[in-house]
């Protein structure tokens, strides 16, 4: 059995808490509390238990929230398809990370797939050649459960693959 740390990472109000309240619990609520900090919840699954750190959005200029990501063994990083400039700092969340944890696997969730959007997939593979190790890259809806369980397994699959070599 393996227990390990996934920081969920991503701009204010894109979603981070609803993704991991969906995964968990199994729920979702339309009222809107902002995570002040971090909130952890704990998942298990077949042969491994998630420990989900769900990080503020308001984090660029804060020195404690470097300190949240050390020991993670993933990251989900959390764009809203309906705020271009949420998908637009992906490659800002992508450095941070893996400039405090190298070669770490990630999983993308560009979350609010349950309103209307404009996505490409030039902006798709864009995204991909961001960096080796991102594992998937979901259009999800915490709000409909569109593709939340396959965001959180996929990544847990890439952790175990890279905790065994």
């Amino acid at each position: 059995m393996f227990a390990y740390k996934i920081v969920m990472v991503g701009d204010f109000g894109v979603g981070k808490t609803s993704l991991v309240k969906r995964f968990v619990e199994n729920s979702f609520s339309e009222e809107y509390l902002s995570t002040i900090g971090v909130s952890i919840s704990k998942k298990t699954l077949n042969d491994s238990t998630l420990m989900l750190w769900d990080i503020e959005g308001h984090t660029e200029f804060k020195a404690i929230f470097k300190q949240y990501l050390l020991g993670a063994k993933g990251f989900i990083i959390v764009a809203d398809l309906n705020r271009k400039g949420t998908i637009d700092n992906i490659a800002k969340h992508l450095e941070l990370c893996h400039s405090i944890v190298p070669n770490t696997p990630v999983s993308i969730a560009l979350n609010k797939a349950d309103l209307e959007h404009h996505i490409t997939q030039e902006t798709i593979d864009a995204l991909y050649a961001l960096s080796p190790n991102i594992l998937t890259i979901l259009k999800t809806s915490a709000k409909e459960s569109q593709s939340v369980e396959e965001l959180f397994k996929k990544l847990d699959s890439g952790i175990i693959k890279q905790m065994e070599s």
